[in-house]
């Protein structure tokens, strides 16, 4: 893999100009309306495909809409027409039906440029003749970081098709506002996958109910994050352990005059010190005056005749010992920061489950018997179910309300509302709150209320993006989460016939249509 950059905030038209002889490309932008914009821009300069080939990207288009008509609808024309020129975009917005219509033309070698976000990257495995990236930093959700030499190598090697191509090419876009942001990115140094445990109440409750006291202390205290934290802390306490041993070595080269005013090492340090207030704009001030005054006192004295310069190679060195030292420092107290107790996480758990009347001691109580089958806000479905809010609402609602659970919606997301009342969910989620049940046990939105209401009630999936700005991936996504909610809900429910009925019912009729498309 040879890895070359490209400078001066090149277009994208230019930067395919300059590596056409290295295509089909990949081409990472980082953020859906990135690709598509990008797409958009080459689309107007370029045309990749032969008359047979553009034959055969129209016959798969047929194809695939003759078996799911709609499939562009209005939203992704442009789409079509760039496919058709061997252009491609790629990202979580799209509907899983087009995104494999998109994999499949890449496949077949009919799209030359592919722009995509980095989950293209992750899990099926497309190479390219050379992989593009728009830039070197993304948005993490918190703020803009650069890539990490993990996620980096993780696109970057996509680079060079096995049989085909002698060596893969990476090519980077360096933004001249912000060259110092283009990160250098090296194998010998990916970052490790850390471990991470997440103590819900599901977690609790299943350990509860099917370990034993010593295999949960063993799995709290010994699992991957905490083993993989203990090493590093072990790694760096060694080193820091040989360092300061070297710096014991040296310090053995100073002779009991050190720091004295007739050691060569002490008046160098002076000699400095005077040089620099003489430069100080304070130079004028009291102390400074005075202190110059004793810096000239110190240097009349005599200095002692000896190899200095041993004790100054020895001082360099000493100071960088003492960096490298200062910096291991750091790294343990972030080790220590970071490091999460899971044994006090375990128990203040425990100890709300048990406040709540899903426990008692070990043993779990009917909201707890019914929580362990919920593997997502198991407290907010819980108590939407024993509150009789699901069962006393109508379907359509239940649907609704089911949709907005662990829904966190975006900045600019809109859906027109629900021609019903959430309040009692409001209510409900007001009153765990203040129960001490903490924020991120109860997240529920009822942004999705009126697509989940609708699509039960027979509406057409165009007809659900037509009540939204959400992109139809988010729309599909919203639905599969909420019937794999229902499946949940059905399992735990056990013998409360009603509940698994209502559950099995509300699952048959949101899975349909494009919805029900799995595994694309």
């Amino acid at each position: 893999m040879t890895l070359a950059a490209i400078f001066s905030s090149p277009t994208c038209v230019e930067v395919i100009e300059a590596i056409q002889d290295h295509l089909p490309a990949l081409y990472f932008a980082f953020g859906r309306g990135r690709t598509e914009l990008l797409a958009e821009e080459l689309g107007r300069e370029w045309d990749f495909l032969t008359p047979g080939e553009k034959r055969s990207v129209r016959w798969m288009i047929q194809e695939a809409e003759e078996n799911n008509p709609g499939l562009f609808g209005p939203r992704r024309q442009n789409l079509r027409r760039l496919l058709l020129q061997g252009i491609g975009y790629h990202h979580a917005g799209l509907s899983p039906l087009l995104k494999d219509l998109v994999e499949r033309l890449y496949e077949s070698r009919l799209i030359y440029v592919l722009f995509c976000t980095e989950t293209f990257a992750v899990g099926v495995n497309f190479p390219a003749a050379s992989t593009v990236f728009d830039a070197c930093r993304k948005w993490d959700g918190q703020e803009f970081r650069p890539l990490l030499n993990r996620e980096f190598f993780q696109m970057a090697g996509r680079a060079g098709r096995r049989g085909y191509d002698p060596v893969g090419r990476v090519f980077v876009r360096i933004d001249e506002r912000f060259p110092e942001q283009t990160g250098f990115y090296r194998e010998g140094e990916v970052e490790p996958v850390r471990g991470r445990l997440t103590i819900s109440p599901n977690t609790v409750l299943s350990l509860l109910h099917w370990k034993t006291d010593a295999e949960i202390r063993r799995l709290l205290e010994k699992n991957l994050s905490v083993y993989q934290s203990n090493k590093e802390s072990r790694q760096l306490r060694q080193e820091v352990h040989k360092l300061e041993e070297k710096a014991a070595e040296l310090a053995r080269c100073f002779c009991p005059d050190r720091g004295q005013p007739c050691c060569e090492l002490y008046r160098v340090k002076l000699r400095k010190e005077l040089n620099q207030l003489k430069k100080s704009k304070h130079r004028n001030r009291a102390d400074s005056k005075l202190r110059r005054q004793e810096i000239q006192i110190l240097l009349q004295k005599g200095r002692k005749k000896c190899r200095y310069k041993v004790c100054l190679d020895a001082a360099k060195k000493a100071r960088r010992l003492e960096e490298r030292i200062h910096l291991l420092h750091k790294r343990l107290k972030q080790l220590e920061k970071h490091s999460r107790d899971y044994v006090r996480e375990f128990e203040n758990v425990w100890g709300l489950l048990e406040k709540l009347g899903y426990v008692q001691g070990r043993e779990l109580l009917p909201r707890g018997k019914f929580a362990l089958y919920v593997h997502v806000q198991e407290i907010l479905v819980t108590e939407l179910v024993f509150s009789g809010i699901i069962l006393e609402s109508p379907p359509a609602e239940a649907a609704a309300i089911l949709a907005g659970v662990d829904y966190q919606p975006g900045r600019d997301e809109q859906v027109i509302p629900p021609p019903f009342s959430l309040e009692r969910v409001e209510e409900l989620r007001r009153f765990l709150l203040q129960s001490g049940v903490p924020e991120y046990f109860c997240v529920w939105s009822p942004l999705p209320a009126a697509l989940a209401a609708a699509w039960y009630e027979g509406a057409s999936f165009e007809q659900l993006l037509g009540m939204t700005n959400l992109q139809e991936g988010d729309v599909f996504s919203i639905l599969r989460r909420e019937i794999d909610l229902l499946r949940q809900i059905e399992r735990a429910a056990g013998e409360e016939r009603a509940l698994a009925l209502l559950a099995r019912e509300l699952r048959r009729r949101l899975d349909r249509d494009e919805v029900a498309v799995v595994g694309v």
